[in-house]
C-alpha cells in the first residue's frame, strides 16, 4: 500500500505535536512530510514535498487557512480542515462535501478521514477543492449547488434540482428531477436539514424534508400532506402542520 504523504499547516505548536503523533503512531502507511505555521510557510512546505494531503487550521492569524488553497491555481492533493469550533467557512466546506476535524484532535476521527485520501498521479486535481475555492468567493454563502458523494465519485447537484430529501434509517435518499434520479447518502437527514433549511427547503415530517420550489398541491386537514413536482405524495407531521402552513403564506397561496 503506498504511504500517504502529509502536511500539517496549523500555527498552535501543541497542536501540531498532537497531529503528528496521532499520524506516525496510529495511521498505518502515514508520514509526516513538513508542518508549516503561517500560510506562506504552508506554501513553501506544499510545493517542496508535494504531499497526498494536507491538514489545514482554518484560522491562522493574521490569515485564514483558504488562503493556502488561493496560492495554487490546480489542488492535486486532498485536503482536511481543521477547526476548533463550528463556524461560518464549515458551512462551504459541508457544501463542497469536503473532511475537516474539530479540536480537539479524536484519533478515530482522523482515522476515518484519511480513508477518504486517494493519491493522485501529477497533474491529477482535486476538484473538491476547486469547488470549495469558488463557493467561498460566494461571500453570502448563497450557494447553488452541492456536491454529494457516491460510491464511484461524487455528484455536483443543483439545488433546483433536488424535489426533496427522505430519510432511509441513518441514511438519506435525495430525489432529483434529473431523469428522477435518487442518491443515497451514508449521512443522515439531519445533515442536509441543518445545510438546507434556509435554501428554500422544510422539514414537514421527522423522515422528509422537501424543496419548497417543487410543491404542486397542499392537502389539509386530517391526513396533510404535500405533492411534490415529481408525483410524491409527502405527509406533514402533526407537530410540524401549522408552523409549515404559516412558513408558506406570502410565498404560496394557502
Amino acid at each position: 500500500m503506498k504511504t500517504i504523504r502529509a502536511v500539517i499547516a496549523e500555527d498552535e505548536p501543541r497542536n501540531v505535536d498532537i497531529l503528528k503523533t496521532v499520524l506516525e503512531k496510529h495511521c498505518d502507511n502515514v508520514e509526516v512530510a513538513g508542518t508549516a505555521n503561517n500560510v506562506k510557510k504552508a506554501v513553501e512546505v506544499i510545493r517542496e514535498t508535494e504531499p497526498d494531503v494536507l491538514f489545514l487550521d482554518i484560522e491562522m492569524p493574521p490569515h485564514k487557512g483558504f488562503e493556502v488553497l488561493e496560492k495554487f491555481p490546480e489542488i492535486n492533493f486532498d485536503v482536511i480542515f481543521i477547526t476548533a469550533h463550528e463556524e461560518y467557512a464549515l458551512q462551504a466546506i459541508k457544501f463542497a462535501a469536503l473532511d475537516y476535524l474539530l479540536k480537539p484532535i479524536n484519533i478515530e476521527e482522523v482515522k476515518a478521514a484519511l480513508k477518504k485520501v486517494k493519491p493522485r498521479s501529477k497533474g491529477q486535481t482535486n476538484e473538491l477543492a476547486a469547488i470549495l475555492k469558488e463557493y467561498l468567493k460566494d461571500k453570502e454563502q448563497s450557494f447553488s449547488k452541492i456536491v454529494i458523494p457516491s460510491n464511484d465519485g461524487y455528484n455536483v447537484v443543483d439545488l433546483n434540482n433536488i424535489v426533496y430529501c427522505e430519510a432511509c434509517d441513518s441514511y438519506t435518499k435525495i430525489h432529483t428531477n434529473e431523469n428522477n434520479k435518487v442518491h443515497l447518502i451514508s449521512k443522515p437527514l439531519k445533515e442536509y436539514d441543518d445545510l438546507l433549511s434556509d435554501k428554500g427547503f422544510y422539514r414537514v415530517h421527522k423522515s422528509f424534508l422537501v424543496n419548497v420550489n417543487h410543491i404542486r398541491k397542499i392537502i389539509k386537514g386530517i391526513g396533510a400532506a404535500v405533492i411534490m413536482s415529481d408525483g410524491a405524495n409527502i405527509p406533514i407531521s402533526m407537530r410540524k402542520k401549522d408552523e409549515f402552513f404559516q412558513s408558506l403564506k406570502g410565498v404560496m397561496n394557502i
